[in-house]
């Protein structure tokens, strides 16, 4: 049986139904599909693959990865290595030479100044001067050759030094049998917060910063601190600062040049003040207690305290004692800071023994000497008034010891019976002792004198003298070129007044205070 085309089959019979049905346009009949039909892709465009290929051809090359931009960065980077080595040398070639001209020319090291200024050469003051507040320092010329007294060998630095503009002032000077060991020194601080030392000494003068001279770091001064020096009769030099943390910190010079550190503390540890405390020391005779240094602060309660030993140096060794409050009320443009000074002993006048006439003060006098009344006089100024008080120690050591303090304003009247006010307020006391150093004098006005110089902030330093047995009185005191800032005295009767980037001179001449240009405290 021959085998049947199926398909022609189905074609034949489905025309034969549209014929039945009826006649059917042939525009109504699909066109059949092209011969190609199979051969040709329905889904038009090309099909997207996913996966990559690399193409025959390269994209643009970055310019950091190009060839002239790889050897240009080589070239800078030749460049600078080359220019710094360079510009070290150079540097090197300088200084190498200037110290080399120094050592051959015999000039000065950078921190001394090399004028040919006068120098100060201490000496004992006699007795018949004791009347007066002149300086007695003679003055000699020191030699072109004069080499540096700060060599590398005593630590000293050749870093240029700047004083800080809110620097305070400490100064004293030392007298003694060894000429060697007599000496004057300005202490001040820079603007790295280093105290630096002008000492004057064996017709030299010497600058150095007192860290480079001791063998530990002692606490770093707050910028600022407030500064205290005093001398003892062996001619040792303490000084008294605040730390960052307001410790009073404590450093002691035995010979000059060389230092060290000690502290203020006693059982319960070191001394804390206020954040604006300030700091006056000197040396107290009490009636059995004698020689004992003194250095008085405010704490953070702002009580007037007195710290005290008999050894210093010893670890431990100090006793506290309460004075009186020295707060202030804050008034605009004046300082808040407390203000008070420690004049040092003198031998106390009271009231009855002043009616009683010259025989009982002759008899005071006797008593005195043997040091039954002697008193720590301090000025301690409460806005524009500045009030007396007087303080004794008795039976020394601790724990046995007894401090009395006592407001004697009386010794600062005048001879209207007007107390001591000073407008505008005063910020900072500096004191002369005329009777340092001669308590065998002859006369009793001049034994019992002292010199209290004030400062407003201005460019007037104003003068009262006040003494146990003398009525106060007002001298003329100096106005200097520029505005003061800070103020320290020496036994000598020279003042340093700083201006806060400048360091002046005064001295007392008959009764006249005059620039001092014989003393150099230029760095």
């Amino acid at each position: 049986m021959p085998l049947l085309d199926i398909p022609w089959l189905s074609h034949q019979t489905s025309r034969a139904d549209m014929t039945t049905e009826g006649n059917i346009p042939l525009e109504a009949i699909p066109p059949p599909p092209p011969p190609d039909y199979r051969k040709t892709q329905r889904d038009g465009p090309d099909s997207v693959h996913n996966h990559y290929h690399i193409g025959h051809e390269r994209g643009p090359t970055p310019w950091y990865r190009r060839k002239w931009a790889f050897w240009s960065m080589v070239g800078l980077l030749v460049f600078f290595v080359v220019a710094g080595f360079i510009i070290m040398g150079v540097v090197l070639k300088v200084e190498l030479g200037k110290k080399a001209a120094a050592a051959s020319d015999g000039q000065l090291h950078p921190l001394v100044n090399a004028s040919t200024s006068a120098s100060p050469t201490l000496t004992d003051t006699p007795d018949d001067d004791v009347g007066e507040a002149t300086t007695t320092t003679k003055f000699k010329k020191k030699p072109d050759s004069t080499s540096t007294p700060t060599t590398s060998e005593n630590g000293a630095t050749a870093t240029p030094f700047t004083m800080l503009d809110s620097s305070q002032l400490a100064s004293a000077s030392v007298r003694v049998n060894d000429a060697s060991r007599s000496r004057r020194l300005l202490i001040r601080q820079e603007d790295t917060n280093d105290l630096l030392v002008t000492e004057w000494t064996n017709g030299q003068t010497m600058h150095y910063r007192i860290r480079d001279r001791l063998s530990s770091l002692p606490p770093e001064a707050k910028p600022g601190t407030p500064l205290a020096l005093q001398a003892d009769d062996a001619g040792t030099l303490h000084l008294f600062y605040l730390s960052r943390s307001n410790i009073l910190s404590y450093l002691y010079e035995p010979t000059t040049g060389e230092w060290e550190a000690g502290e203020v503390s006693n059982e319960h540890g070191s001394v804390r003040t206020s954040a604006y405390s300030s700091l006056s020391t000197a040396w107290h005779n009490g009636r059995r207690a004698s020689r004992l240094l003194v250095v008085a602060f405010d704490d953070p309660s702002q009580q007037l305290q007195l710290a005290m030993s008999s050894s210093p140096a010893e670890h431990g060794s100090w006793y506290l004692a309460d004075v009186t409050s020295v707060s202030r009320d804050s008034v605009p443009g004046q300082s808040n800071l407390p203000c008070y000074s420690l004049a040092g002993d003198w031998y106390s006048n009271t009231t009855a023994t002043a009616a009683r006439g010259a025989e009982a003060e002759a008899e005071s006098w006797h008593k005195d000497d043997a040091g039954g009344n002697q008193r720590l006089l301090i000025a301690v100024a409460e806005g524009s008034e500045v009030h007396a008080w007087e303080c004794g120690v008795d039976f020394w050591p601790p724990p046995d010891v007894q401090v009395q303090c006592k407001q004697v304003d009386e010794h600062f009247r005048d001879g209207a019976g007007k107390s001591l006010t000073l407008v505008p307020a005063p910020t900072q006391f500096a004191w002369l002792n005329l009777h340092d150093g001669q308590q065998g004098g002859s006369s009793t006005s001049t034994h019992q004198a002292f010199i209290l110089l004030s400062l407003d902030g201005s460019g007037v330093v104003r003068e009262n003298t006040v003494g146990g047995y003398v009525t106060r009185s007002a001298g003329a005191g100096f106005t200097a070129r520029m505005g003061i800032k800070a103020l320290s005295t020496t036994s000598e009767g020279i003042v340093f007044a700083s201006s806060g980037k400048d360091v002046f001179v005064y001295s007392r001449h008959e009764g006249r205070w005059q620039p001092d240009v014989g003393t150099n405290v230029t760095v």
